[in-house]
């Protein structure tokens, strides 16, 4: 029990240093706070499961989110929140679209360095195997809450045209795509 508590904490640290280079990023300041709805009118209606980087702290901290994977998801599904709310031709979208590829290095480099780290000492099974293994997972998730969102939106009568809905589902998909690559 005392050496998980110790892997915990470390785990902690080491997330805490991913946690500060993503909200570090030169666009990381848009993502700090919960959005406000006098700044995206209808956005609680059109994301159901609203993220932001200082409820993600607070979720590590408060021991919600205790893996790196768990992180992963949670900083992807912030970052999908963005697209699919706003349009590709804004500014927002633009910003995400710039900090999502680095966000991902960030947090798959940690995941690189848990799996070498977490490898049996006796040099059976390779890091490589479960690298693929835990960014399969993490895709996989990101997938389901993609396609549960998505389907929380058909047929529902909102402000948002049909074209909109159009454009966020495709930058989704586009997004979903470069976590694939």
């Amino acid at each position: 029990m005392a050496d998980e508590q110790q892997q915990l904490r470390n785990w902690k640290k080491n997330i805490a240093m991913v946690w500060r280079d993503i909200s570090g990023h030169r666009f990381g300041g848009m993502f700090l706070s919960p959005i406000k709805s006098s700044d995206a009118p209808h956005y609680y209606e059109v994301i159901r499961q609203p993220l932001d980087l200082k409820t993600i702290k607070n979720h590590i901290r408060d021991e919600e989110i205790t893996t790196t994977v768990e992180f992963y998801r949670d900083i992807m599904h912030m970052l999908m929140n963005a697209l699919m709310y706003n349009s590709e031709d804004t500014e927002v979208y633009q910003m995400t679209m710039e900090i999502l590829p680095d966000a991902q290095a960030c947090i798959e480099q940690l995941l690189q360095t848990e799996a070498v780290v977490n490898q049996p000492k006796d040099g059976a099974g390779g890091s490589g195997t479960t690298e693929v293994a835990i960014t399969a997972n993490v895709v996989a998730v990101n997938k389901d809450e993609e396609d549960t969102r998505n389907e929380d939106h058909d047929g529902e009568d909102s402000d948002a045209s049909a074209p909109a809905k159009r454009k966020r589902r495709v930058a989704s998909e586009r997004a979903s795509k470069n976590l694939r690559a």
